[in-house]
C-alpha cells in the first residue's frame, strides 16, 4: 500500500502529461515546439512504461485519470488556446501544467513515508525531467 499510491501517482502525472501533448498537439505553429513537445513525449511515455513494470513487479494495479480529469483538461486546452495559438501562449500552458505535475510529485514524495527506493528513485526521475522540460519550455516564452 505505501508504494502503491505514489506509483499511481507517478503514472497519472504521465498520463495526463502525455494526454495534454496529444490534445495540444494539433494546436502548435511553431515545428521547434513540436518537435520539443514530441521529445518530451517519449521522456514521459519512458517513465509510464518503468512505472508500469515497477506496479507489475510489485503487484500493484495502476489506474489511469479518471474520466472526468481527462475532459477537463481536454476542455481546458482548447478554452485556452480558442483565440491564441502562439508558441509563447502554448509554453505558457505547458509550463503551468509542468510546475503542477513538479509540485504534486513533491507533496507525494512528502506525504508518502518508508517507500521503496525504487519507487522514490522513479519519483525522483520523473521530477527531474519535469525540471528539464520547464528550462526547455521556457525559451518560448519570448516568442
Amino acid at each position: 500500500m505505501r508504494n502503491k499510491n505514489l506509483l499511481i501517482a507517478i503514472y497519472q502525472n504521465t498520463k495526463m502529461a502525455t494526454q495534454s501533448i496529444n490534445d495540444m498537439y494539433p494546436k502548435f505553429r511553431c515545428s521547434d515546439l513540436k518537435q520539443l513537445m514530441k521529445k518530451q513525449e517519449s521522456g514521459y511515455l519512458e517513465i509510464c512504461k518503468e512505472c508500469e513494470e515497477l506496479a507489475k513487479l510489485k503487484n500493484i494495479k495502476l489506474k489511469d485519470n479518471n474520466l472526468f480529469e481527462k475532459t477537463i483538461l481536454w476542455t481546458s486546452i482548447n478554452i485556452s488556446t480558442l483565440t491564441n495559438k502562439s508558441a509563447c501562449h502554448i509554453a505558457e500552458l505547458f509550463l503551468i501544467g509542468t510546475v503542477r505535475g513538479t509540485l504534486s510529485l513533491y507533496q507525494d514524495l512528502r506525504t508518502h513515508k518508508n517507500i521503496d527506493e525504487d519507487v522514490k528513485k522513479l519519483a525522483e526521475k520523473l521530477i527531474d525531467i519535469e525540471e528539464e522540460y520547464f528550462n526547455e519550455i521556457k525559451k518560448y516564452l519570448k516568442e
